[in-house]
């Protein structure tokens, strides 16, 4: 191979790599034999505390998480080889992507010693379920104007009130990772921007679902109305909030799932049209 990759092969997988494949095969095997089509096409909308929580049970929930925290302290191309797998057989893994995916390493970057060890454990073993606090119903492309406001309390903490709304499994989750304005006005655009920790149980928090056409409601809109959150609730610096969100926005952008949970909705796309007869699927169009 040429120096850029040094002594791996793009075209094989590392023998360890194998390996926990193989691990990861025989567990699914054993916990999810024959899914159905529609449950296998959910995926990574699919939402199972339980599988979550056996997953984890094999350290493999916070897989690069270093082990001191709970986790496995592998590299990230066996997190690549774990999802590939996971999402192959239409693993329900929603209850934990969130927390594995980009809050777990957020916490890890940029959280208190306090923080991190109070979270991530309880991200490894599947008790701790995360959502993401980022849209609003007037902030969605436009993430710097968000309105959400945290104000810091005379004798310590923050008080919350603002609105959150396309979140994921916000009805089912456990914390909020949040964006909001902690100083400044709306024209202050990305300054005075914070993240906070939001414990979803506490009073003043209303986590309305909203259903799709057909029933599920994959997402909700979250309202805040004079929530009482302790001072450490405020992940890294104040005002550090807009280089924070970036780089969770990376490790949401950049992983495996982007690619594979498009790809097992197209194959089972592709099954679905290839059950149609002959007349009906040459009617489909892409686009059109």
């Amino acid at each position: 191979m040429s120096s850029l990759f040094g002594t791996f092969s793009l075209t094989s997988l590392p023998p360890e790599a194998l390996a926990f494949r193989r691990e990861v095969k025989a567990f699914l095997a054993e916990h999810l034999p024959d899914l159905p089509a529609d449950v296998r096409a959910r995926s990574w909308m699919g939402f199972d505390a339980a599988f979550s929580r056996a997953l984890a049970q094999r350290g493999w929930v916070g897989v690069t998480l270093p082990a001191r925290f709970g986790g496995a302290g592998l590299d990230a191309f066996s997190r690549f080889v774990l999802v590939e797998e996971l999402l192959a057989c239409g693993a329900p893994v929603s209850a934990h992507w969130i927390a594995d995916r980009q809050s777990g390493p957020l916490i890890l970057r940029y959280g208190s010693d306090a923080q991190r060890e109070f979270y991530l454990p309880r991200i490894c073993r599947g008790e701790a379920f995360f959502c993401i606090g980022m849209s609003e119903p007037n902030s969605g492309s436009d993430l710097a104007s968000v309105a959400t406001r945290a104000v810091p309390q005379p004798g310590g903490g923050w008080r919350l009130n603002g609105r959150k709304i396309w979140t994921t499994n916000a009805d089912r989750c456990h914390y909020m990772l949040a964006l909001v304005r902690t100083s400044g006005e709306a024209g202050d655009r990305q300054k005075g921007l914070s993240q906070v920790i939001v414990d979803l149980s506490l009073p003043g928090v209303t986590v309305r679902p909203i259903h799709d056409l057909s029933g599920d409601a994959h997402f909700s809109e979250v309202s805040f109305e004079d929530v009482l959150l302790p001072a450490d609730a405020l992940i890294g610096n104040e005002g550090a909030g807009w280089e924070q969100v970036n780089a969770e926005l990376a490790f949401e952008r950049s992983g495996p799932e982007r690619l594979y949970s498009s790809v097992v909705l197209l194959d089972a796309w592709v099954a679905a049209l290839r059950r149609l007869p002959a007349v009906r699927r040459d009617a489909v169009t892409i686009g059109g």
